[in-house]
């Protein structure tokens, strides 16, 4: 029961948020302020801004360039998000994920609500990311003359978004270039500054970190830890394992396999200060097959922060931009007390106090991370992300040309069709995640 009680919490609250709406609706306290509900959602509209946006499009030509360029950086996102969730949909049956059923609340791109984004970095970094995004709309609409009709902001209680609301009907008749220009450049602008902020994390910042040890870094205990009952501190380093020198996770793990059961070993571990040994009783674990310390622990080494520095360690290119955009789900990603003890600030920037180090620096992560799932989520073949919007043209167009014998009506059902059904399978991959290894 206790299990659902965070989704009892957190409904309740949308019900009363959404009641509460409502209620001011119906006093006719919401309108004349520009804002209108929208189910659960709180639409503020404005004009302003619409000067600001007018000025950023004035070097037309470079705008369009840069649509076109947008247009070849999210169609390799399409084809990379939409292989990244077929691949994992063929994961999500596996003993590993049906024992760690990822939470419904993981499709929610809420800071706070997701689990995985910390609030006031996710609403800063979100806010940044979606800003960016609905600007790049507009001043691709206004390059292409479009009027726009207003400018807003989108509450869930916090914000969690922003539109730019260009003129339906002008847009329509665009030609279909130009129109596909205006979708592709707000998720590349998303990317784009993923890529700046990715930068900035990894080499403004985090070249300036080091270890204060090498060794795996103790995070946590099992219950009846055998480690813990012999003295062992969290947000330790353990260096040496039965007279092994430990350097890195792997090192850690291949000592521990080579332990016996109810045979006690000496451990090393250092605490910033100085080292202590501690004599520890390893148990069997009948599940894991094997001897256990009883500590949850990880590499303390700052590659996985630029891993690009050194992607032969996870395995390629690939594998390192994989371990960089998974920091949260590994819990390395807010990097904050007691965690921050592992590590020991260098270079020019300590001469920052260490709690301002760390707020730049996670900040500077989670504007990456929200802006690559953003552009990534928005570059998704599904109507009505602008991905979706671009295949539709793109169906469109391929239809129109390939089949001119037909008649208008024939090649707007063929393109809606394939619209939708693309769109359902996106759908459906993202919904398996969740509904697969509980099945």
């Amino acid at each position: 029961m206790w299990e659902y009680a965070g989704y009892v919490i957190a409904l309740a609250a949308i019900i009363v948020w959404t009641l509460l709406l409502y209620g001011l609706h119906r006093r006719g306290l919401l309108e004349p302020r520009g804002l209108h509900p929208v189910g659960p959602l709180l639409m503020w509209r404005t004009v302003r801004g619409r000067a600001l946006i007018d000025r950023l499009a004035k070097p037309t030509r470079f705008w369009r360039i840069f649509g076109d360029v947008s247009i070849g950086i999210v169609g390799a996102t399409m084809l990379a998000t939409t292989y990244l969730l077929v691949w994992q949909a063929t994961l999500v049956t596996s003993p590993a994920v049906r024992e760690n059923a990822p939470s419904p609340l993981l499709l929610l791109g809420i800071p706070g609500v997701n689990p995985l984004i910390p609030l006031w970095y996710g609403i800063l970094g979100l806010a940044i990311a979606i800003v960016l995004h609905e600007f790049a709309h507009g001043i691709l609409a206004r390059v292409a003359k479009i009027r726009i009709r207003s400018i807003g902001a989108i509450f869930a209680v916090v914000p969690i978004g922003a539109f730019v609301e260009p003129d339906e009907d002008e847009m329509r008749a665009l030609p279909r270039r130009q129109r596909v220009r205006l979708f592709a450049v707000g998720p590349a602008t998303n990317v784009l500054l993923a890529v700046l902020f990715a930068f900035l994390f990894s080499t403004v910042m985090m070249t300036n970190v080091s270890p204060i040890h090498a060794g795996a870094g103790i995070v946590g205990f099992t219950p009846d830890s055998p480690a813990q009952a012999a003295g062992m501190e969290a947000y330790t380093i353990i260096t040496e394992v039965n007279g092994t020198v430990i350097n890195t996770y792997a090192d850690f793990r291949d000592a521990v396999a080579m332990v016996q059961a109810n045979v006690t070993i000496p451990i090393v571990a250092f605490d910033g200060q100085g080292y202590t040994t501690y004599n520890v009783t390893p148990v069997w674990d009948a599940s894991a097959g094997r001897p256990i310390l009883g500590v949850y622990a990880l590499d303390t080494t700052t590659d996985y922060y630029h891993p690009l520095s050194n992607p032969d360690r996870f395995g390629g290119i690939a594998g390192a931009v994989a371990v960089y955009v998974y920091l949260p789900f590994t819990a390395r990603m807010p990097i904050q007390e007691p965690f921050s003890n592992f590590y020991t600030i260098t270079g020019p920037l300590a001469a920052l106090p260490p709690a301002v180090f760390w707020v730049i620096a996670n900040i500077l992560y989670w504007i990456f991370w929200l802006s690559i799932m953003l552009g990534a989520t928005n570059s998704l073949p599904a109507v009505p992300l602008d991905g979706g919007y671009m295949l539709k043209d793109g169906v469109e167009a391929l239809v129109g040309r390939s089949r001119r014998d037909w008649g208008a009506d024939r090649r707007d059902r063929i393109v809606r069709q394939v619209t939708y059904l693309v769109g359902f399978f996106i759908l459906a991959l993202i919904l398996w995640q969740v509904i697969g290894p509980r099945l």
